[in-house]
């Protein structure tokens, strides 16, 4: 195989084999109450007659919009129907797996997680590419490629997401099965699973295996860890199987709070160590270590003053060639952090003071920004992207008393993005007569 730009392909994957994983496993389906406030998420692999508390999505707010789903709201109905579209379309899709990779990590391990750092480039100034170099901001598609783990990974967030909600809103199980037999081949199936860490994410060739800012990578789990319990109801995982899920995710929390690379990603200073928190939080949760999520949310205090200044400036953003994207980027993992905080009774909405609240403050400069400049001088960033603050305007709106109705102009309804994070986020009452005839659906990467 033809190296990639001086890149020495270690192992190419010739062929993939994808096998069904079954436990065999008693079940026991014990009945459960649904669990919508704000107490700590308890998890547990026995079966339930009712969806637990989602990680990061409202779960009431889901709730509301099903049932505004079932009384015919226009708006809601058209997008549920758009939710089922895509769902449907999955249905035959073939698995997503780490092993179709075509090349393979230093370790030549095809069950590790591999991919490249986005923003390096062969040496133009040596006669094999090595090491490569940084250019910030420009982004290398080898990193993006259809055949590539981060892709892949991508690909099983979105689908899992998109088919649970469809299970979700129209409780065929047909979405239920499809989004376990992801899971399985993803996490449980000996051949093709993904072992549980990322000692290899984002390398450099030429200059390091794997980095711990790769963590980032797999920041979207807690979407997947939310498509594990949206389909707890259909019974489609066995308790095997959901015990095989918390095993392996207690074991990649491990390795994130214990490994050399998951130390160095926590002490960054930026996004990554904000996404890091956020990751931890979560994971902590859906396998019932609240100590770890509790340190993970008391490091989310620090950040919140060190990262935002008093008027709402992201400083270590701003300084990014794309620094709106970066701020509205960082933002949504203190949103997802405050959200996971008040499940273990911390406030990071009003942090440090009610009236010193930083998370408001910066969705303040934002906005203002967003409405008054096509620009934030970023060398590779030309228009700001508004809809990026879809999925946490509705947390803004709530938290800080702000109508939403007042926000609308963040809402493009020709967008795809906003009309799946609208069904997520947003209440049934702001789907306006708009969103019963659009046709654009793109899954919400909250």
């Amino acid at each position: 195989m033809k190296a990639l730009g001086g890149l020495k392909v270690f192992v190419t994957v010739c062929a993939v084999i994808v096998l069904n994983y079954i436990v065999t496993c008693s079940i026991a389906a014990n009945a459960a109450q649904s669990n919508t406030g704000n107490s700590v998420i308890k998890h547990t692999s026995n079966q339930s007659a009712v969806a637990e508390a989602t990680i990061r999505l409202p779960y009431d707010n889901l709730l509301k919009m099903r049932e505004s789903f079932r009384a015919g709201n226009a708006g809601v109905v058209n997008a549920v129907n758009l939710l089922q579209k895509e769902a449907d379309s999955l249905l035959d899709v073939e698995p997503f797996t780490v092993i179709t990779k075509p090349n393979l990590p230093a370790s030549g391990n095809k069950n590790d997680y591999f991919s490249f750092a986005p923003y390096w480039w062969p040496n133009p100034d040596t006669e094999d590419g090595y090491p490569w170099v940084k250019m910030d901001g420009k982004k290398n598609p080898h990193a993006y490629a259809k055949t590539s783990n981060k892709t892949a990974l991508n690909d099983l967030m979105d689908s899992t997401q998109s088919l649970s909600l469809a299970y979700f809103f129209t409780g065929k199980k047909a979405y239920a099965d499809k989004t376990a037999e992801l899971l399985k081949v993803w996490f449980l199936n000996e051949e093709t699973k993904m072992n549980p860490h990322l000692k290899y994410a984002q390398a450099i060739p030429g200059k390091v295996d794997g980095r711990g800012i790769g963590i980032i990578d797999a920041r979207g789990f807690y979407r997947v860890l939310d498509s594990i319990l949206l389909i707890k109801p259909s019974q489609t995982l066995t308790e095997g199987e959901l015990a095989g899920l918390d095993a392996w995710f207690s074991e990649y929390l491990e390795w994130l709070v214990e490994s050399p690379l998951g130390i160095d990603e926590r002490k960054t200073k930026n996004n990554h160590g904000t996404f890091y928190d956020y990751q931890v939080a979560a994971i902590a949760l859906f396998v019932n270590n609240e100590k770890i999520a509790k340190d993970a949310i008391k490091r989310a205090q620090k950040r919140l003053k060190a990262q935002i200044t008093k008027d709402g400036k992201q400083p270590l953003e701003l300084e990014r060639t794309r620094p709106f994207h970066y701020s509205v980027f960082n933002l949504q993992a203190f949103v997802g952090l405050a959200k996971l905080a008040s499940e273990v009774g911390v406030d990071l909405w009003q942090y440090p003071s009610a009236k010193d609240d930083r998370i408001e403050q910066a969705f303040d400069y934002l906005i203002a920004h967003s409405r008054t400049a096509s620009t934030m001088n970023g060398t590779q960033e030309a228009t700001l992207r508004k809809y990026d603050f879809i999925p946490v305007l509705p947390d803004y709106a709530h938290k800080y008393g702000v109508s939403i109705e007042s926000l609308r102009d963040h809402y493009d309804p020709e967008h795809g993005y906003w009309v799946d994070c609208g069904l997520l986020f947003l209440s049934p009452d702001f789907f306006k007569a708009e969103l019963a005839t659009t046709t654009n659906y793109k899954p919400c990467r909250y």
